[in-house]
């Protein structure tokens, strides 16, 4: 077997027009596809990889995503040009999301973490020069 990669991944959101402004208006990803059929959920297009974001209303998210991102770490990371991330911190921070102590250098990058407004762990990453 030889996998080529990722090709998406999927996330449970509550309300998905809420997390698809999120993810759009706030990252900047662009919706590929709208699915209706089964569990309403949409297809977004991150660089190298999609985003799948699917409603999931009554869910209850936040105590389970905790408990993996504590003792585990999940999370999914972006990356981005050293270039442009003080403008994506900025942006966060200009749309109230909270980052924490953030950013932290992680090696020779920055790092910053945060959550989506469904609990999700996320980082944006920039590698050093």
């Amino acid at each position: 077997m030889r996998l080529l990669g990722i090709h998406h991944i999927a996330l449970n959101v509550r309300h998905l027009d809420r997390a698809e402004h999120f993810y759009t208006d706030v990252l900047g990803f662009k919706v590929l596809q709208r699915f209706s059929k089964g569990l309403r959920h949409l297809m977004l297009e991150a660089g190298n990889s999609k985003i799948a974001l699917f409603e999931v209303p009554h869910l209850e998210m936040q105590s389970h995503i905790e408990k993996l991102s504590e003792i585990g770490y999940m999370h999914f990371a972006f990356k981005i040009e050293k270039k442009m991330f003080q403008l994506a911190v900025k942006k966060l921070r200009d749309n109230n999301v909270d980052i924490g102590e953030g950013p932290v250098q992680r090696g020779e990058g920055e790092s910053v973490y945060f959550q989506d407004l469904d609990f999700n762990h996320l980082e944006i990453h920039c590698d050093g020069e």
